[in-house]
């Protein structure tokens, strides 16, 4: 898909074979991706092999922490760092694992994060069950990632899915502090063109409003797509760039949000 941006940096996908893949390149718009790898939690979360894509120089890689085992998984990052050069961050899945992100598990992955000059990404706001159904847990509120944020000033802390629906408490921290990036993947989950147009608006509806009340969040929000092969309504990606074009920025701006927000995030030029 052809956009009005010469570099866009798809912050989060969810990509397991060179197959699916393919079906992501049919719809989207992007020159450089974020693979984030899932967990053994359900279906939808299954993680990857980095051998898949090592070929592809254009992908970058988030690798996994399983809270319950946090000791044997930065043991087994430790070495996934060494083989694959791309990695160029942690995610951790609140919500879908019940834990607050001021829990002490994850201080431990964060001071990790900070040894190897990693950024930490969390799943925030809404998850979703097997069946599709989403649902609101108060373990993924974004606004637990203050604590984090105060401490590690040398760590940037993605709060993913604009935090949906708790905004104030995300865009008052991508405010308050450097280091609190976020991204509005996942949160266009329409199965058709009116659906997705109509969510669009509401997205971008969100977005112009915090902006207008902290100016600065302009320089964290990313572009992402969410992407999942497995659920229909998350193969046809091409709505979303669609949500930069309806922010009432300049040009210079949207050009932050597809690509200089990411590399300013993951401390990296793409």
């Amino acid at each position: 898909m052809k956009s009005n941006y010469k570099k866009i940096v798809d912050c989060h996908m969810h990509v397991l074979t060179n197959e699916e893949f393919n079906i992501y390149m049919k719809t989207a718009c992007a020159d450089k991706y974020i693979n984030i790898r899932g967990l053994y939690i359900d279906e939808m979360l299954d993680p990857y092999d980095f051998e898949e894509f090592i070929s592809n120089d254009r992908m970058y890689f988030i690798d996994s922490v399983d809270l319950n085992d946090v000791e044997n998984e930065l043991i087994k990052i430790e070495c996934d760092l060494k083989k694959y050069k791309r990695i160029i961050g942690i995610k951790i899945y609140l919500g879908y694992q019940k834990y607050f992100a001021n829990d002490e598990r994850i201080y431990k992955v964060v001071e990790f994060a900070n040894k190897h000059n990693l950024s930490v990404t969390f799943h925030c706001g809404e998850i979703y069950d097997d069946d599709g159904k989403s649902s609101y847990l108060e373990y993924s509120d974004a606004k637990y990632i203050e604590e984090l944020a105060k401490k590690y000033k040398n760590v940037n802390f993605i709060a993913s899915h604009i935090n949906w629906p708790n905004f104030e408490s995300l865009f008052y921290m991508c405010s308050k502090y450097d280091n609190v990036y976020t991204c509005f993947s996942g949160c266009n989950d329409g199965e058709n063109k009116a659906q997705r147009d109509k969510q669009n608006k509401v997205i971008s509806e969100v977005i112009n409003k915090y902006i207008l009340k902290y100016p600065n969040v302009k320089k964290k929000i990313m572009y992402g797509t969410d992407f999942f092969a497995i659920s229909d309504e998350y193969n046809d990606v091409s709505s979303y760039i669609e949500i930069v074009d309806m922010l009432n920025i300049s040009k210079s701006e949207k050009d932050d949000i597809v690509y200089n927000n990411v590399c300013r995030a993951y401390n990296i030029k793409f």
